[in-house]
């Protein structure tokens, strides 16, 4: 595995949920929408996928807005260019190569290194 994605794996995507959710964002990167619309599409249960948006969003991966004073949050794909960058490597890994793929999920279930 490539060091840039072993340093992604390794301090902002921890868990299979965060990958999930950070691929998803950076396949769709103009997507925007809140907890519960994200929860739908990406089929898992609402309080996990909020718990992983909010982690994804403290390092950088994604944005969150307040909308309403608060009533409403929102999620969005980074727009810093280096984590674009970054993404990009890891989507490429993961998606095109199934050696690269096993070996991410490994690290993410405590079973490599």
């Amino acid at each position: 595995m490539r060091d840039e994605i072993e340093r992604l794996i390794g301090t902002r995507i921890d868990d299979l949920v965060k990958l999930e959710l950070a691929l998803y964002f950076q396949q769709n990167p103009s997507f925007v929408d809140r907890i519960e619309g994200v929860a739908r599409r990406v089929g898992r249960d609402q309080r996990v996928v909020e718990l992983a948006l909010r982690a994804l969003a403290e390092c950088g991966l994604l944005e969150r807005f307040e909308l309403g004073s608060g009533k409403y949050v929102l999620y969005s794909y980074t727009r810093d260019p280096d984590l674009r960058v970054l993404m990009d490597c890891l989507s490429s890994a993961y998606h095109e190569n199934p050696t690269e793929r096993v070996e991410i999920v490994k690290r993410l279930m405590g079973l490599a290194r």
